[in-house]
């Protein structure tokens, strides 16, 4: 079993309501997320960062594509980084007028960050 982390910080939203409305959809798309905080972000107006482990039963030969197929099915396009001294991979979102979202209620997202080792 291999975990990810899966951070976001999203926009517009300015009570915790909507930011545990939109772990509730992220936690109901995939069974083996778990929410770790949802706290009040204070760099950018109406934000919160959430904060989620998931858990992939996969060899580490698939890992890579696994963890793609999942962070395709939030948002898109995503920036990929390769520590060649630790062999970790880091995946980075920036919304942008090229983002797309897999549904309605992810447009909330502003930036997201994967990670595993």
């Amino acid at each position: 079993m291999n975990k990810i982390y899966l951070t976001i910080i999203t926009e517009n939203q300015d009570t915790k309501i909507k930011a545990e409305k939109l772990s509730e959809k992220l936690l109901n798309y995939e069974k083996n997320c778990k929410l770790i905080s949802i706290e009040k972000y204070y760099k950018l107006e109406n934000s919160f960062k959430l904060e989620f482990e998931i858990s992939i039963y996969t060899e580490n030969i698939n890992l890579v594509n696994e963890v793609l197929a999942y962070s395709n099915k939030i948002v898109k396009p995503w920036l990929i980084y390769y520590n060649e001294e630790n062999k970790s991979v880091e995946l980075i979102f920036n919304k942008s007028k090229l983002s797309r979202f897999r549904k309605n209620e992810f447009n909330v997202i502003n930036w997201m960050q994967i990670q595993y080792e």
